[in-house]
């Protein structure tokens, strides 16, 4: 299966909200076709190695994950450049890098928050 930039590889997701892309969105889009993609072995990222339906589970967590610590972030008060700051890949994601393209982990988490309600 091709997945494109959808699942780039093992970083953080390129997320264009100006063409309808989505933070919130994106781990449920992530494990909804986790779930219901079956009889495929490989599958060809955007721009890393073949990856497997684990990874992409695992990948579609990951995206939950960072939600759930938008969340944190927010109910702690934090601004969009403070939490941005002070995201770290969490340490069961070994291997995982933060994404320089698009404007990086901060227009991930401005996203976040914008989807969110807080700007």
């Amino acid at each position: 299966m091709h997945a494109g930039d959808a699942f780039a590889g093992k970083n953080t997701p390129i997320i264009d909200a100006n063409n309808g892309g989505s933070a919130v969105s994106y781990g449920k889009t992530m494990q909804k076709a986790s779930d219901t993609i079956k009889n495929v072995d490989t599958i060809l990222t955007g721009h890393s190695m073949l990856m497997t339906p684990a990874d992409l589970k695992e990948y579609a967590a990951f995206n939950n994950d960072f939600i759930t610590w938008i969340r944190d972030e927010i109910k702690a008060g934090k601004s969009v450049d403070a939490a941005a700051a002070e995201y770290k890949i969490p340490d069961k994601y070994k291997g995982y890098q933060i994404s320089t393209f698009l404007g990086g982990i901060k227009n991930n988490v401005q996203v976040a928050y914008n989807e969110l309600g807080k700007k």
